[in-house]
């Protein structure tokens, strides 16, 4: 679990390294572009205000023109003399000069070409002349509002745009025109009301702005002291989906509206494309940690592989690899420290061996052959004289047993010198105990393999002491030998008393502790415990390795078997 937690902890690290990183370019990124757009939002505001102005400083000449034409007009004596003190102007006598008057307005008309029709009204009769009409006749035109409001502003130029509520009061005037009056002859003071109007179409007002027009989504509305010229926008500047300019010079008012979407469509797509440049970043940032992490991971868990095997006893573990970096010169460092770990135990454990050979040495040695052999023939020559049968057969048994397992140096014998060799211990404890007999049951293929000396005499001096020598009937002691898969087992069953369960308990934990090295470091068990059974196990271990092993087997009143598994691989080969 710490692992895990390690291996996560170290991966979110590099992927935070990696994005903070990141972060300040991210941060550069947004602010830049944010920055961008507000600088073509200023931009486009000045530009578009200062076209706006523009375009009413135009159209506001344009009356002004207006205003200077209409003057002319109107102080010209010649049209003057012709309007007024005449019932009609479109009386026979006057025909020449109506058609000199129409002539002379047709030329104001060309000059200005956005005036559509100029055109004189006779007050008096509604009668008139028309650059477009020729002869005109408008009835009652006097009763009319716009007409009233011209006279009233005795000379000045007055600008009419016709509303649709204004159709019952204005009958002559029509929607989509723009009339500019003035009163004839003004400065006289005169009576009459006679009128000299210009006529502009709203669609011509609309031609000078269609600079304004960036999409077809831009909506313009113009006003003259309120009334709308051009009207099409409709939504007002609270609405934030759209740029919104008001402006207004003199008389005049527009108003500028186009969608922000549209307006802003290119900067909006740079936009998107720095927040996917983003997204890929940020995703290239936390691939990256992860091919980073694994890079690192890997070789860590090589490593930590590596010394888990080690530190479970493969000291041959070698890693291999072919890598040239820091990783590499740690793997190397660690097969260089297994080897010398390997070289230093194998060393020891070689030392620790000759140092336990030497034990076993020195522990046949302290008995002088010499001086027990003369001893017990000593005793021997003793019995026979005296004819004492039991003594002369116990010593020379002993005898010959001291000199089988003591003689000549050897460390090994067959399983049948072995076999016999026991025979000499036994048949002493039988004159001794009398009430027991022996039987040996070998396979002919067991005969042959050689084992370890004196590894059986203290299983059979257990059975003797502690299993049959505690009856008082007779009893049986067997001694069988067999192979079982390879592995050579040798048994020692008694029909002695047997070993109580939680004696048997006991002994079977003292046991299970010992392995290969406890004879060789182990020095502080208490050997006083199952003291026998303990060195042939430990005995066995040594020489054969763990897979060797001793058992027991018993239940009270029937009697006790053990067991004693050498395995084959090294049965003949000690």
């Amino acid at each position: 679990m710490k692992l895990n937690i390690t291996r996560h902890s170290i991966q979110l690290k590099l992927t935070l390294t990696f994005l903070l990183v990141l972060l300040p370019l991210i941060a550069t990124s947004i602010f830049a572009n944010y920055y961008s757009q507000r600088v073509m939002y200023d931009q486009i505001y000045d530009r578009t205000r200062g076209a706006l102005l523009t375009t009413l400083e135009y159209v506001d000449q344009l009356v002004r023109n207006m205003d200077q034409q209409t003057l002319l007009i109107s102080t010209n004596p010649n049209l003057v003399d012709i309007w007024n003190g005449n019932s009609s102007p479109l009386e026979d006598n006057l025909l020449y000069d109506v058609h000199v008057v129409q002539q002379q307005l047709s030329a104001f008309t060309n000059i200005n070409s956005i005036i559509q029709e100029a055109a004189i009204l006779h007050g008096e009769s509604g009668t008139g002349v028309s650059t477009l009409q020729g002869s005109m006749k408008w009835e009652n035109v006097s009763e009319e509002t716009w007409f009233a409001d011209t006279v009233e502003a005795d000379g000045a130029l007055v600008v009419h745009i016709p509303l649709l509520t204004d159709s019952n009061t204005n009958h002559h005037l029509k929607q989509g025109h723009i009339y500019f009056t003035r009163s004839l002859d003004f400065f006289n003071g005169g009576d009459e009301s006679n009128i000299i109007m210009l006529i502009v179409d709203k669609n011509s007002i609309e031609k000078t702005i269609q600079n304004l027009y960036n999409t077809t989504n831009t909506d313009i509305s113009l006003y003259y002291n309120g009334l709308p010229i051009i009207e099409n926008v409709k939504q007002s500047s609270s609405q934030n989906s759209d740029f919104y300019i008001e402006e207004q010079f003199g008389n005049w008012s527009i108003k500028f509206q186009q969608s922000k979407k549209e307006l802003f469509e290119q900067p909006e797509s740079m936009k998107k494309l720095t927040y996917l440049i983003i997204l890929i970043s940020s995703l290239l940032a936390i691939i990256i940690a992860w091919f980073v992490y694994n890079e690192i991971s890997k070789p860590l868990h090589i490593i930590s592989s590596a010394l888990k095997k080690f530190s479970s006893g493969m000291l041959h573990f070698n890693i291999k690899h072919n890598r040239k970096d820091e990783f590499g010169y740690l793997m190397n460092s660690f097969n260089e420290m297994a080897r010398a770990q390997k070289q230093l135990i194998e060393n020891d454990y070689e030392k620790e061996l000759r140092l336990a050979r030497s034990e076993f040495t020195l522990l046949q040695s302290q008995i002088n052959p010499h001086f027990l052999y003369n001893t017990l023939d000593l005793i021997y020559s003793v019995a026979i004289k005296n004819n004492i049968t039991e003594i002369s057969e116990m010593v020379m048994n002993l005898a010959r047993f001291f000199r089988s397992s003591l003689g000549k140096g050897r460390e090994t014998f067959t399983v049948e010198e072995t076999i016999t060799h026991l025979n000499y211990y036994i048949r002493v404890q039988q004159i001794r105990l009398i009430h027991f007999t022996v039987a040996y049951e070998m396979d002919e293929d067991t005969k042959s393999i050689e084992i370890v000396k004196l590894i059986l005499q203290p299983i059979v001096e257990n059975a003797i002491v502690h299993g049959l020598g505690k009856m008082v009937y007779d009893g049986e002691l067997i001694v069988r030998t067999k192979l079982v898969e390879g592995d050579l087992h040798i048994e020692v069953e008694d029909s002695g008393i047997g070993i109580e369960g939680q004696e048997l308990m006991e002994i079977h934990e003292q046991l299970a502790k010992i392995t290969s090295k406890f004879y060789l470091n182990d020095h502080t068990s208490d050997y006083n415990s199952c003291y026998g059974l303990k060195n042939v196990k430990s005995r066995l271990k040594f020489y054969y390795g763990e897979t060797a092993d001793l058992l027991i087997e018993s239940k009270p009143g029937i009697g006790t078997k053990t067991t004693l598994i050498i395995p084959g691989s090294r049965g003949n080969n000690l």
